[in-house]
C-alpha cells in the first residue's frame, strides 16, 4: 500500500492499517528502522506490561508507581 509523505514529514496512515494494529487517534507508537524499513508499533502500556510481573493486585497502586518513577 503506498502512501504520500506530506510537508513536515507527515504520513497519514490508511485506516485498515490503523485497524490492524489497533490504533486511534492520540495513541502512541514507537518507530524504528530495521534492514532500511520503517517499523511501527503501538506503545505497550507500561501498566499492564509490568502488572503480570508483580505480585501486586491493584493495578491504579502500580500506575501510581509507574508515575512516579521519572526514568520513564
Amino acid at each position: 500500500m503506498d502512501v504520500v509523505i506530506r510537508k513536515g514529514g507527515i504520513i497519514e496512515l490508511p485506516e485498515i492499517i490503523l485497524n490492524k494494529l489497533g490504533l486511534t487517534t492520540g495513541k502512541k507508537v514507537t518507530l524504528s528502522i530495521k534492514d532500511h524499513e520503517l517499523l511501527i508499533r503501538p506503545v505497550e502500556n507500561v501498566t499492564k506490561k509490568i502488572s503480570g510481573s508483580m505480585k501486586l493486585d491493584d493495578v491504579k497502586l502500580i500506575e501510581e508507581i509507574v508515575d512516579s518513577e521519572d526514568w520513564l
